[in-house]
């Protein structure tokens, strides 16, 4: 049992920081011994996390010069736009790409709906968790 939450808390950790995500955060799981699904779960609810607190606490977090620089830098990406006219599909789509935490600035600052951020960060972080986890599945398997 004990086992089973380090490996659940190393997946949400991965998933929660930036460079990490869960590009890094499900195979590295899975490869540690996580279940597949149980990765899917742990990565993605880290990776998911900083959508809504984001979401929630954007002025309380951009009271710190240092992180209203690094939300600033990151709300006025090349990816507003797109962001900005097409809505959730390219928050679906770029989720992966930019990752979490960008994509829910940005969505912050051109003041998308949190409901739609929520639904659709969190469809673009289950789909691309899935496709991640088949694919290490599948690799790992090939391996052995």
């Amino acid at each position: 049992m004990l086992n089973y939450l380090w490996l659940a808390a190393s997946a949400w950790f991965m998933g929660f920081f930036p460079m990490l995500e869960i590009y890094v955060a499900i195979p590295a799981s899975m490869v540690m011994g996580l279940d597949a699904v149980s990765s899917i779960i742990w990565a993605g609810f880290g990776n998911f996390l900083p959508v809504p607190m984001i979401a929630f606490f954007y002025q309380l977090l951009a009271k710190s010069e240092r992180i209203k620089k690094w939300l600033d830098k990151l709300a006025n990406s090349k990816y507003k736009y797109r962001i900005e006219k097409q809505g959730p599909l390219v928050v679906v789509l770029l989720t992966p790409i930019i990752g979490s935490w960008a994509v829910a600035v940005i969505a912050n600052g051109i003041g998308m709906n949190k409901l739609k951020l929520f639904i659709s960060a969190g469809a673009s972080i289950l789909i691309y968790g899935v496709i991640i986890a088949v694919l290490t599945h599948y690799g790992v398997e090939f391996i052995s």
